[in-house]
């Protein structure tokens, strides 16, 4: 994999940036199943710094673009769908609030979609639904499972026209390896007054400081992370008006709990069919959902 080192910080560009974790993966020998959303090597974590004024972490050395591109397109992950009922609780939190921002539902873009459950809930919420995901694999998953044309690749890879009076990007900026002009591009497609909604973890959470180089969020995927007033610093960056922001919480079931920690399990179909049965709620306050408004 090709990386880029930096001398300052790539949100603000304070050249006040000091190390903050070290690595303990090989950039040489990452592959695209190493990506998985459903992906359970805690721990597994790029070479961090942090900058002393916007206090923004970022991988340093950073995978480039193209490569974090072509990986993903390569990404195949046929276990995300198996927790879609789950992931679904998950999301109809985010449309409620939605609901309550928005005068009526319009077009909305999801940004990452994966196999498309959050957009399939938003049609049925009567949303004009459309997507952009890398992963070939998980954009044909969506054609199958509920018969959406989501877009493979990138917001790159939209009509330049088009626009949206919602674009979400849930549990995605921290996937990006120079978030600001990814997100810059992202909103030239939204609206005026249009609202942006970002999940993602915080890293500087009572979670991830007590749980350190084993905090859940360090995974090999995720190669920058933000905090609150990092997360203020990019939305200004954006000219966006941030109008409420949330703690998010997870619905899983217990089978897919317990598999992070015991892989086996998944062997025995039937412990694998009653532990399916019972949904848990994590709340661990250690992510935020933002949604914000283009000014």
């Amino acid at each position: 994999m090709e990386t880029v080192s930096r001398t300052c910080c790539p949100l603000c560009g304070s050249i006040h940036i000091h190390p903050f974790r070290r690595g303990t993966l090989n950039p040489d020998l990452l592959s695209p199943e190493d990506f998985r959303i459903t992906d359970n090597r805690y721990g597994s974590l790029w070479s961090f710094d942090r900058c002393g004024d916007c206090r923004f972490v970022f991988a340093n050395p950073a995978p480039t673009d193209q490569s974090l591109a072509d990986l993903y397109a390569a990404l195949e992950d046929g276990d995300y769908g198996a927790e879609a009922e789950n992931r679904g609780r998950n999301f109809k939190v985010i449309l409620n609030r939605l609901n309550k921002i928005v005068a009526e539902p319009g077009s909305l873009l999801d940004v990452g979609a994966a196999s498309g459950i959050f957009m399939h809930l938003a049609r049925e919420r009567g949303f004009q639904v459309q997507g952009v995901e890398p992963s070939v694999q998980l954009v044909r998953e969506a054609r199958e499972r509920y018969g959406l044309g989501i877009i493979p690749g990138t917001v790159d890879n939209l009509p330049p026209a088009s626009t949206f009076q919602v674009i979400s990007c849930l549990d995605l900026i921290e996937h990006l390896a120079d978030p600001l002009p990814q997100l810059q591009r992202i909103t030239t497609h939204l609206k005026p007054g249009g609202i942006l909604v970002l999940v993602t973890p915080d890293i500087r959470s009572l979670a991830a400081r007590v749980a350190g180089r084993r905090w859940w969020h360090y995974r090999t995927a995720h190669v920058n992370f933000f905090s609150r007033p990092s997360l203020e610093r990019l939305m200004s960056l954006l000219d966006m008006e941030i109008l409420s922001q949330h703690r998010y919480a997870w619905h899983f079931s217990l089978f897919y709990l317990m598999t992070r920690i015991w892989p086996s399990l998944g062997k025995r179909p039937t412990l694998q069919r009653f532990l399916k049965r019972i949904n848990c709620k994590i709340q661990l306050l250690d992510s935020w959902e933002i949604y914000a408004r283009k000014n």
